[in-house]
């Protein structure tokens, strides 16, 4: 993105760490050693929001569920941001376990080469946890797993 003067767009800090996860997870095909091709649908929003066919399973959701503010030093403040990593199965009157295991090792690993040295720049903590499974409900055809990425970075007021 580019913005009047051709410049590149700056995006806010949470922003653009949820457009690198959602980078990573892109790169989810079995021509980059995956079980999934999940990488071709990733997108962000909150699963249950989202409208969802058969034809579009599996994917991946991406969704911020805090963003919040910790230690506060003058003209900087900590955050604590969790990003909700959801992938989805068709679940319709089928065994549809191994596919979610597939799905959940494609997210699994995806998302760890995230804790690599320089693989979030400007963070000071990655975590990722979960892994917890999701099974149809009465009326949902679709299973998930989801994953939690808890990022901390600092947030610095440039003056000037």
């Amino acid at each position: 993105l580019r913005d009047a003067e051709g410049g590149p767009v700056m995006s806010a800090k949470g922003t653009a760490l949820v457009n690198r996860i959602i980078e990573e997870l892109e790169r989810i095909r079995p021509e980059n050693g995956f079980h999934t091709s999940a990488g071709n649908k990733v997108t962000r929003g909150r699963p249950e929001s989202l409208r969802i066919n058969q034809d579009d399973l599996p994917l991946i959701s991406v969704s911020t569920s805090s963003n919040a503010p910790g230690a506060a030093k003058p003209k900087t403040v900590m955050k604590s941001r969790e990003v909700l990593v959801t992938g989805m199965v068709d679940a319709n009157d089928r065994d549809y376990e191994p596919e979610l295991d597939e799905l959940d090792e494609d997210i699994t690993m995806a998302l760890a080469s995230l804790l690599a040295m320089d693989a979030l720049p400007n963070t000071t903590n990655v975590s990722i946890s979960g892994g917890d499974y999701v099974h149809p409900e009465s009326g949902s055809n679709t299973a998930g797993v989801t994953h939690t990425i808890t990022i901390s970075y600092p947030l610095t007021k440039n003056e000037g």
